[in-house]
């Protein structure tokens, strides 16, 4: 297997949305944006997806390994656009693909979202 696709750490995420299309679209748009100009350079990028007429959003995240992950959540959980963000949209599931360390791991059990974790690749590759 590759080396640089079993370092890729995967967060597929489930939120709800809690506030309405337009504002809970403007205050994503923003944290988004922060995090393209100051984000930690392993995250390689984040799609939001989502309906106007239905409260669920889908958010896949990627890394390009796990030993930023946790610097990433030192750096967001200050910004005011993302405690916005938590405002008007509240995690209900994710899904971890990639082995993430302990420390990761223990901070996103304490959000009790995590439904499953796939920490062992078997096969895949990076272009």
């Amino acid at each position: 297997m590759d080396p640089a696709a079993r370092e890729r750490i995967t967060l597929v995420e489930v939120l709800e949305r809690t506030a309405p299309f337009p504002v809970f679209t403007a205050t994503l748009q923003a944290a988004v944006q922060r995090l393209e100009s100051e984000g930690v350079s392993s995250l390689l990028s984040i799609q939001f997806h989502a309906r106007p007429d239905d409260t669920e959003v889908g958010a896949v995240i990627t890394f390009a390994d796990s030993r930023q992950v946790m610097e990433h959540i030192r750096r967001i959980s200050g910004w005011p656009e993302f405690k916005a963000l938590l405002g008007v949209a509240k995690p209900v599931d994710v899904r971890v693909y990639g082995r993430l360390g302990e420390e990761a791991h223990a901070w996103l059990r304490t959000m009790n979202v995590v439904s499953k974790v796939f920490e062992s690749p078997v096969a895949g590759f990076v272009r």
